[in-house]
Parts: C-alpha cells; sequence; structure tokens
C-alpha cells in the first residue's frame, strides 16, 4: 500500500478527500492526516509518505513553508498543492520547490484519481530504477576485485592484456596518473600459511583503503603490493615513508607479526607505477629488523654502515651524551650536499630504527618527531635537541631502574643473609650480568658486596647478642656464619672486640 498524507485545516476536506480516494481506488492507500503545517512535518518525518496533498492557507506554518521543510527531508516525495485561490505567485514558488502539480478547490475526482495513478506509475518507475542502480552497484562490487587484481597483476608482472585502461580505472572509480608502488614483505614463518596471510591482507586493506584510494594486490610469494595515487606536489618521502611506518605498525598492533616495506619512487601512468614496481622491490631487499621501511634512491644514499648504526644504538643505550653527540655531528656532515628533503627522511628512518631497537631492550622511549623544516642547520639543532631530551630521559629511566635494583637486592639479601649467599646469586636473582652487577652495587652503596654482607650479618649479630638467652655459637649460625672462630675474627675486624667482649658490655648496660 502507498502512504498518503492529507494536509488541511478544514477537517471536512479532508475526511472528505479520504472518502472519495478511498472509493474511487479501494485498499490502495494508507491515509494520515495533518490539520496544520507543523503536525504535516512531524507525520511525514515519521510515516515517510508516498504522496502528499497540502493545502496552502492554513494557521500556524503555511502550506509552502511546510512543503519546503519537507522537500528537504523527503525528497523523492510527491506533492500537490491544494488551494481555493488560484495564485499564481504560489504556483512559481510551489513549483520552484518541487511540487507535482498545482489542484484549485474543489477538485474533480476524475482529476483526482488520474494525477494519482500518474504518481503511483511514477513511484513503481523509481522503484525499477533504484533496484536496477542497487544491482549495479552490487554487480560492480564484485567486478572491482577482480579488476582490482587484473590490474596489479598486469604491473607486476609486465603483462599486456587487450584492455582499456581508461575502462579498468572506470570500473575501480579512480585512475593514477601520479603514484608509487609499496612491497610489504610478510614473515617467512607465514609464507605456506594461507589463512594468515589472508589475515594480513584484509588488515593492509582495510588500513589502507578506509583513508585513500589504492591499488592493492593479492598475496603473491609472500608479498603484497600496492599501488597508491598522489596529487602532484601534495607528498614528499617524509609523507611516505611515514604513512608505511604507520601502516607496518597497524599491522603488527593487529596480527602480531612485523613486516617490512620497500616504497618506490614517484612515477606517472602505467609503464611508470611498472618501473616504480621494480625499485620497491629492490628497496624492500634492503629492509631488516632494524630498516623496516626502506625508500628507493638512485642517486641519494647516507651510507650508514649496520656497524654505525649499532654504535650509535649502543651510546644511547649509555646514555653517553658525549659519544651520541660526537657520532651524529660525525654522520651529518654527509648531508650537507643534499636536499633538506631526502635528509628529513633518512634521518626519520635511522631514528625510528634507533627508536625501535631501545624499545627492543626495555627502554621506555618516546618516539623522534622530525619537523618539516627547510633547512639544514637548523634542522640539526632540533634533532640535537631532541637527542639531549631523549639522553637526558634515558639517563634518568636508568637511574629509576638502578634505584629499584638496589632495593630488590637489599630485601633479597635481607632475606637470605643467614645462607650462603654470593654475589653471582644475588646477580642472577636480578637477571644482571655479574660483572656489571657488583659495579652497580659498589656504585649504589659505596660498599663491595662482600663487605656490605658482612657489615649486615655483624649488625643483625650485635642485635641478637642483647638477647640472653641465645649463645655465641647460635648467633654465629643465625647470621650465616658456619665456623664460630671465623665469626669471632670478622666480628673483631669490624668492631676491634671479640664478641665475647663485646656482649658482656652490652649485657651490662640492658
Amino acid at each position: 500500500m502507498y502512504r498518503l498524507l492529507i494536509v488541511d485545516d478544514e477537517p471536512l476536506e479532508r475526511e472528505g478527500l479520504e472518502l472519495m480516494i478511498n472509493r474511487s481506488m479501494p485498499n490502495q492507500f494508507q491515509f494520515e492526516q495533518a490539520e496544520n503545517g507543523r503536525i504535516a512535518i512531524e507525520k511525514s518525518i515519521e510515516y515517510q509518505p508516498h504522496i502528499i496533498f497540502m493545502d496552502i492557507k492554513m494557521p500556524g506554518i503555511q502550506g509552502l513553508e511546510a512543503v519546503s521543510v519537507i522537500k528537504q527531508k523527503l525528497p523523492d516525495t510527491k506533492i500537490f498543492i491544494v488551494t481555493a485561490y488560484d495564485y499564481f505567485t504560489y504556483a512559481q514558488e510551489a513549483i520552484s520547490l518541487g511540487v507535482k502539480d498545482y489542484i484549485l478547490k474543489p477538485a474533480k475526482k476524475d482529476h483526482i484519481i488520474s494525477l494519482l495513478q500518474k504518481m503511483i506509475d511514477e513511484i513503481e518507475d523509481d522503484h525499477k530504477k533504484r533496484s536496477q542502480e542497487l544491482e549495479a552497484i552490487e554487480n560492480l562490487s564484485l567486478i572491482r576485485p577482480l579488476t582490482e587484481n587484473e590490474y596489479t597483476l598486469m604491473l607486476m608482472f609486465n603483462t599486456v592484456q587487450e584492455l582499456n585502461m581508461t575502462q579498468l580505472s572506470g570500473i575501480l572509480g579512480f585512475e593514477i596518473k601520479l603514484g608509487y608502488a609499496s612491497v610489504i614483505k610478510l614473515p617467512k614463518e607465514i609464507i605456506q600459511n594461507d589463512k594468515e596471510q589472508r589475515r594480513i591482507y584484509e588488515c593492509v586493506r582495510h588500513f589502507i583503503k578506509s583513508s585513500r584510494d589504492c591499488l592493492i594486490s593479492p598475496v603473491v610469494d609472500g608479498q603484497l603490493v600496492i599501488f597508491i595515487p598522489v596529487q602532484p606536489n601534495r607528498e614528499d618521502d617524509l609523507e611516505i615513508y611515514q604513512e608505511a611506518l604507520k601502516t607496518i605498525e597497524y599491522i603488527e598492533n593487529q596480527t602480531g607479526y612485523k613486516t617490512v616495506i620497500g616504497i618506490g619512487s614517484l612515477k606517472q601512468e602505467f609503464e611508470g607505477l611498472r618501473q616504480s614496481y621494480n625499485e620497491a622491490m629492490q628497496a624492500g631487499l634492503e629492509c631488516d629488523e632494524l630498516t623496516r621501511v626502506k625508500l628507493f634512491s638512485a642517486n641519494f644514499s647516507l651510507s650508514i654502515s649496520d656497524e654505525e648504526k649499532q654504535i650509535l644504538i649502543d651510546s644511547f643505550r649509555k646514555a653517553d651524551l658525549e659519544e651520541v653527540m660526537n657520532q651524529f655531528n660525525h654522520l651529518y656532515e654527509r648531508f650537507t650536499n643534499y636536499h633538506v628533503t631526502q635528509v628529513r627522511t633518512e634521518l626519520n628512518a635511522l631514528l625510528n630504527q634507533i627508536f625501535q631497537s631501545l624499545r627492543n631492550s626495555s627502554i621506555e622511549v618516546e618516539k623522534f618527531h622530525i619537523p618539516d623544516i627547510d633547512d639544514l642547520n637548523q634542522l640539526k639543532k632540533i634533532v640535537e635537541q631532541q637527542i639531549i631530551n631523549l639522553i637526558t630521559k634515558i639517563d634518568r629511566e636508568k637511574e629509576i631502574k638502578m634505584n629499584h635494583m638496589m632495593v630488590l637486592a637489599r630485601e633479597y639479601i635481607a632475606h637470605h643473609f643467614i645462607e650462603d649467599i654470593s654475589l653471582e646469586q644475588v646477580a642472577n636473582y636480578l637477571k644482571l650480568n655479574p660483572v656489571y652487577f657488583s659495579k652497580l652495587f659498589k656504585k649504589q652503596t659505596g660498599e663491595t658486596f662482600s663487605d656490605y654482607l658482612m657489615n649486615l650479618r655483624i649488625k643483625k649479630a650485635k642485635q641478637l647478642m642483647e638477647n640472653r638467652e641465645l649463645n655465641l655459637k647460635e648467633i654465629c649460625y643465625q647470621v650465616g656464619y658456619n665456623d664460630p672462630n671465623y665469626f669471632s675474627r670478622v666480628f673483631k675486624k669490624c668492631t676491634n672486640e671479640s664478641p665475647k667482649e663485646y656482649r658482656k658490655k652490652v649485657l651490662m648496660t640492658i
């Protein structure tokens, strides 16, 4: 049934029109009535009528005002203006609002029925067109993934088929006049695992396509290839690098797998994208655990060796500001002959490798932020300040960690000093290298481990000597010594008195 709303301030007019239509076209309409413009708007929103008969002259909101509001919310609703006066200006305004026709009272039954039948035909035509459009969209949604696969595989494998690239772009909904290729290399452990490969594919597709148009290949030989269009002068290497970094971080957060990305340079049209893909493949070969994103560059390389990177990372871990600055300044001398955009990109890659390495070493630090600056000297100053801030934070974190370690060490010794404990035993408990722990302990306490343990035992022995019920041999055993003679020698060394002399003096004061 079709929904029909009759709007008129006269109840007899509303009832009469409904009765006439219902008799002439039985069981075709579900009727609603409204006595003014405000109620007409409310009922239109609630019932969403297919057809409305609207009187122009009503108290409150006038007919044309109501039509204007309803048409904004329900543009497909068929509206007829009904009035007792033939106002030409009303007719003009009504037409401009999208009203279907202008009916003068008293309206003839045949005219009303003819209009309604015409509207029913229009509504049915609209339904058919909408169904056809939805079917076309549905078919297109099925074709698009196949077209996308076809397009990407043609680019990857240099195959030429009798396909019109303009038609392909039309099916996809966009074209790539300028763009670049990215190659995501999946972890080796899932190369034979179709389920996990599909999981990463869906993850990448969701993340990238939610923000931009692009082409994503199926997984081929453990790799995903993405062709990304860009607008001229809209993206530089640093932006491209940062987007790639976000992608692999998202993959890791969602799936737990670490991936790497090789990126080709910006190229034009089909042949250029194919070249960018080959560049991305080449860049991907240079990726590793530290360099997880690599941009292809034929003429630019900072030539920072793995050994240099490791030395710099070790200096950061030690929080050695002077050493880090010396190494950074030495590296920065190589940058002066290159464009600042290239320097920013390579710096961002290097510093993010350092960040990742520090995080892997359980050192909690914030990421470096390379600002969009076009002056090499200013860029250097800003990065130097970030390095100073980071070293200061690492140093503070190390100090907090060392203090915490010493608290744990002292607690452990306090609970186990009556046993035959050793420096190695405590270091093992803290999961520290014994040599490092020995130096750290001496630095934090001002004593060697053996002196600290000895003084703790003697201090405890002094406390026990105040208990008359314990003999010296029992006290010796209760503070961790197995030989009373050795205990006596150690006690005298620390107090210049034998245990017997000290106890006698103490008991006299109690």
